[in-house]
């Protein structure tokens, strides 16, 4: 089985696939894969010819409702921190080219705004929303800096080697920003499958899949980047 994560930039779609590599001994290593970036129907298409796969894409799956700003999913990310991916529509196209395939939705009824996913849900529904930012800060229980920031690129990066990612091409060191997000979101698609994923937002408008049992009520920024001096202005006033 693979897991695959799909990201947008550049105006193309960022396919990242991983699978498990199992040893006599712990921990299972996870082999990731980068592709070419392609167009929507050509990364649709990849994934299909791998057969069995949990899909996370890295975008929307739909607009604000009622001329909202934000989705309550992305609303409570961005509450604990973490910024809300922008609706675009190559986003909405990637998930129409992969709906068929099954699109992750909480049990219908749910009154709630967040809650566990329930074991084998990816034998049904293989595909779902996620935010890489929010995959990182589930991961590390902390919200991780800017991408801006070099410190922000090199946790990312350290948190995948943690857990067992490692590049079937060279180094991850060497990959591309959405790259990085794209192996963050197949990760996603890992845990997702194992029965290790959370959802949170709005079930009649689209929610987000993240790592983890539960969401904290706050990823705390409390030591994400060390503080560093800085001298003031000659001459300022």
């Amino acid at each position: 089985m693979r897991y695959c994560g799909i990201v947008s930039g550049g105006g193309y779609q960022h396919l990242c696939a991983i699978e498990e590599v199992r040893e006599p001994e712990p921990p299972i290593r996870l082999r990731a894969t980068f592709f070419e970036p392609g167009s929507v129907e050509d990364v649709a298409a990849a994934v299909r010819s791998f057969g069995d796969a949990a899909v996370a894409i890295a975008a929307p799956f739909s607009p604000p409702k009622d001329g909202r700003e934000l989705r309550v999913c992305d609303q409570e990310l961005r509450r604990r921190g973490v910024f809300p991916l922008e609706y675009d529509e190559q986003g909405r196209r990637m998930f129409q080219a992969l709906a068929n395939r099954g699109i992750f939705a909480p049990p219908e009824g749910e009154e709630a705004q967040d809650g566990a996913i329930a074991e084998g849900a990816y034998s049904e529904m293989p595909v779902f929303e996620t935010n890489p930012d929010g995959v990182f800060s589930a991961l590390h229980g902390q919200r991780v800096p800017a991408k801006r920031h070099p410190i922000g690129v090199q946790r990312r990066i350290v948190e995948l080697l943690e857990d067992h990612v490692e590049d079937d091409g060279g180094e991850l060191w060497f990959r591309r920003i959405e790259e990085i997000d794209a192996a963050a979101s197949a990760l996603a698609a890992h845990r997702y499958a194992v029965g290790h994923a959370c959802w949170v937002g709005d079930p009649s408008e689209g929610v987000i899949v993240l790592p983890g049992s539960r969401l904290p009520e706050m990823f705390s920024a409390e030591g994400a980047v060390p503080p560093v001096p800085r001298r003031p202005l000659p001459g300022g006033g």
